[in-house]
């Protein structure tokens, strides 16, 4: 221990840093040149130096900075060194040119609808095991280094967007301490902290549009959160990186050097995708589309019965369940047999379902297509996921399995022709209308997805990682349904808007579609309109005739 100098002599950040030591550790003669852990400091402790660091000074450190300095003045000087990394614009970029189509639309629409949503997504684990969080650290960085797009960042100049990668551009790894709390309390709180956490925007133009918070609340009891601006990355991209994580943490623990997927530029991708579209693939995709939609703008606008029309926008909600078994079990047994997709039948039973409730024999519902189409791209960590508009005649009278294939067809061409976004796909085909505007908001419509969870897979060394789900609410108009799959559990999500739609409206059609899902893939040879009939929908009907 060294002899402690007067306060005056040491800058404004040495006096707080020093400040926050002594009452830390309650030792109120820690001097510039002590360490931190020779003075009675711990894990514990050093995640909450972080907190308070970042509370109280506006600079976030991570967890190998504070392991690592030999000092508190070292750390002070690394502290500088942080506040500068954070300026809105590092110093050592590359330009990539012109920014996909997808990340230029968000771009510009964000700028003319700054009240619009944030574009970001995430993912959140509980880590159950040993977890090392200087390794984690690093094997974060790893990742970012190894994918130059979570390293990008943008500019709009002249009406479009830039993109640009930063070198050494550092991943920010938050980290909260609870093991403070009573035992009992510390799930809730690191749930609060990491749905805060994840709401929290992204500088465009301060990369990485990536960051990682993690949650201690005991030594083998860990909640991590992986929060991306969606102009980087989608939800395949998480699958690639969350075995590339795991790959450096493995590799870092092991002192070996990460072997990390290898993919194509995302850059260059950009430039092809803007190359096809000025080449006439827009007017192609545009014309396919049109033969599917027609000349309606307002065959998108799909509204189901219950809806509110003059409600306005507000007072955002979800509703959440856990599908039953037999239901899950039936889907399986269906997929098995027709050789196809759970997403496949249950984008089928939901159109057989909103055509009952609504008398329309044709159905347009919403979904995104991967567009992971070309294989020197299919690792590539980016945004390539676009809105699509798959419609199917639906014929009632027919057995269950004729929809599901006629629904395969029309979902398989919808990918084959969702390589570009929608936004620009639909300025083509309704040029000057309110659908065609370009905007940033979605057109209020039904809008339905079925997927594994994404980066499901995370495993850290010896830990255990059980995805976790944050509340969610609606951030569109329309309905939003959501099914997500983890090992034998399903998921499912409704998002809405109550001036929209009711709760009470919301709450039967989800009840009535999850009941279709079940009787329709256990009845599939039975005309559809007949087992329909003996759910709870028409039950409800009768009732109220």
């Amino acid at each position: 221990m060294t002899e402690s100098n007067t306060d005056e002599s040491f800058p404004v950040a040495m006096n707080a840093l020093l400040r926050i030591h002594r009452e830390l550790l309650q030792a109120p003669d820690i001097a510039p040149d002590d360490n931190f852990f020779d003075r009675g400091g711990n894990s514990i402790l050093a995640f909450r130096l972080i907190r308070l660091v970042a509370e109280e000074l506006g600079v976030r450190l991570s967890a190998r900075t504070v392991f690592t300095a030999a000092s508190v003045r070292e750390l002070a000087e690394r502290m500088d060194t942080s506040a500068a990394v954070a300026a809105p614009k590092p110093a050592a970029l590359q330009s990539d040119g012109r920014a996909s189509m997808a990340q230029e639309w968000a771009g510009l629409s964000a700028l003319g609808d700054p009240d619009a949503p944030a574009l970001q997504f995430h993912a959140v684990y509980r880590l159950r095991g040993p977890l090392e969080p200087a390794l984690l650290e690093g094997a974060l960085q790893a990742v970012a280094e190894q994918h130059a797009t979570l390293r990008t960042g943008f500019e709009t100049r002249e009406g479009t967007v830039r993109q640009y990668t930063v070198a050494g551009a550092r991943v920010e790894l938050l980290a909260d301490e609870l093991s403070w709390l009573p035992e009992d309390e510390r799930s809730e709180e690191a749930i609060r902290l990491l749905d805060k956490e994840v709401r929290r925007t992204f500088d465009r133009t301060a990369p990485p549009l990536f960051r990682a918070h993690l949650v201690r609340c005991a030594a083998d009891d860990h909640y991590l959160a992986l929060v991306f601006d969606h102009m980087v990355a989608d939800g395949w991209s998480l699958d690639v990186l969350t075995a590339d994580l795991a790959t450096a943490y493995r590799a870092l623990a092991a002192g070996e050097p990460p072997r990390l997927t290898a993919s194509g530029s995302y850059a260059e991708w950009s430039a092809l995708q803007w190359e096809s579209f000025l080449d006439g693939r827009g007017d192609e995709v545009a014309r396919y589309w049109l033969d599917q939609l027609g000349s309606d703008p307002t065959a998108l606008e799909l509204r189901l019965p219950g809806y509110l029309p003059d409600g306005g926008l507000h007072d955002p909600a979800s509703l959440e369940y856990n599908v039953p078994a037999p239901a899950v079990e039936a889907l399986d047994s269906l997929c098995a047999r027709l050789r196809t997709t759970p997403y496949v039948v249950t984008l089928a039973a939901l159109k057989a379902l909103v055509a009952q409730g609504t008398g329309r024999s044709r159905v347009t519902l919403l979904t995104s297509a991967a567009n992971r189409l070309e294989p020197g791209f299919q690792d590539t960590v980016g945004w390539f996921a676009n809105g699509v508009f798959p419609t199917t005649d639906v014929d009632l009278s027919r057995g269950f399995g004729h929809l599901v294939a006629a629904v395969r067809e029309t979902a398989l061409a919808a990918t084959a022709h969702g390589d570009l976004p929608a936004a620009y796909v639909r300025a083509v085909m309704w040029p000057g209308s309110a659908a065609g505007n370009g905007g940033f908001r979605k057109s209020p419509g039904v809008y339905f997805m079925f997927n594994d969870v994404w980066g499901g897979s995370l495993q850290l060394g010896g830990t255990r990682a059980e995805p976790v789900f944050l509340p969610e609410t609606a951030d569109s108009p329309g309905l939003h349904l959501w099914m997500l799959r983890h090992g034998p559990n399903v998921r499912f999500t409704a998002l809405y808007y109550r001036s929209e739609y009711p709760d009470a409206v919301v709450r039967e059609f989800a009840h009535d579609f999850l009941a279709a899902v079940q009787a329709l893939a256990a009845q599939p040879d039975l005309p559809v309109r007949e087992v329909l009939a003996a759910g709870p929908s028409s039950q409800r009907q009768d009732r109220h005739a």
